[in-house]
């Protein structure tokens, strides 16, 4: 009489055994690693609101930016908006003195070329480049909604 089956179930087991063991084992790896890197270059955020102001004539786009200490940046942010049967648009832009290596509030002042803004769903657009030994650019961009004051 054969009896297979204790060595399959023992060898079961050990798998079981050693894929727990794996399973344990990567996350905390992985999270060792991620630890131990270095802060990001550049990020920038585009926050999901603007306040409209002046009837229309400026938008206030909140934007969060970081970059390394030592290194300049400049942003830039586009509003478009499609006002009746035409758009409103409009682009700003200004140079971030002092990176902290942290992230830094802004509230950039977005006027339109031809159309005032309105209150509505408008196309925002955020730019970030920073430049140290080279220069990288990040965007965000998505549909922000623009409220009044």
């Amino acid at each position: 009489m054969i009896r297979p089956r204790p060595r399959i179930q023992i060898a079961a087991i050990a798998a079981i055994g050693v894929g727990a063991a794996l399973a344990y084992a990567v996350p905390a790896g992985a999270a060792v690693a991620v630890q131990s890197q270095s802060p990001p270059v550049q990020a920038v955020k585009l926050g999901s609101t603007a306040t409209l102001d002046a009837k229309g004539a400026v938008v206030f786009a909140p934007v969060s930016v970081a970059c390394r200490p030592g290194s300049f940046a400049y942003l830039t942010v586009a509003v478009t908006e499609n006002v009746g049967n035409a758009i409103a648009s409009g682009q700003a832009s200004t140079s971030i003195e002092q990176c902290t290596g942290s992230a830094q509030g802004f509230k950039v002042a977005v006027t339109p070329t031809q159309k005032p803004f309105r209150t509505g769903v408008a196309f925002g657009s955020a730019q970030l480049q920073v430049c140290a030994d080279t220069c990288r650019t990040v965007v965000d961009q998505h549909n922000i909604q623009i409220v009044k004051k």
